[in-house]
């Protein structure tokens, strides 16, 4: 696992996952977990997020990769997602932007289950 701390306060967690398919070939399975720390003025948020901490993860995988291949493949594709994602997230307004974005979707979501249930 390695953790990337921005100068914003966002964190980003890489974990490896690999596995094993056959003898020399493998499943190259990469999680990116963005956290934002929540602060006093989160209170609805809250309601849906425990631990006070915003995640999000995101997943990219890679079947059939060679023994041989396997280091620079794996290397290639974060290196692709760092380089793509972290300029973007180190903006000075992206962690309220991601808390506002997750809000949103949790309060569409509970909007859809009184719909379907009511």
């Amino acid at each position: 696992m390695e953790e990337i701390s921005l100068s914003n306060g966002v964190r980003v967690i890489v974990k490896d996952k690999t596995a094993v398919l056959t003898a020399d070939l493998y499943m190259i399975h990469l999680e990116f977990t963005t956290v934002v720390d929540l602060d006093d003025t989160d209170v609805e948020l809250r309601s849906f997020i425990r631990g006070g901490r915003a995640t999000l993860t995101r997943e990219l995988k890679k079947p059939a990769v060679h023994e041989r291949d396997l280091d620079a493949v794996r290397g290639a594709m974060k290196e692709s997602f760092l380089s793509t994602n972290l300029p973007y997230m180190e903006r000075p307004h992206f962690a309220e932007r991601f808390k506002a974005k997750l809000l949103k979707d949790f309060l569409e979501e509970e909007e859809k289950k009184k719909r379907s249930h009511g």
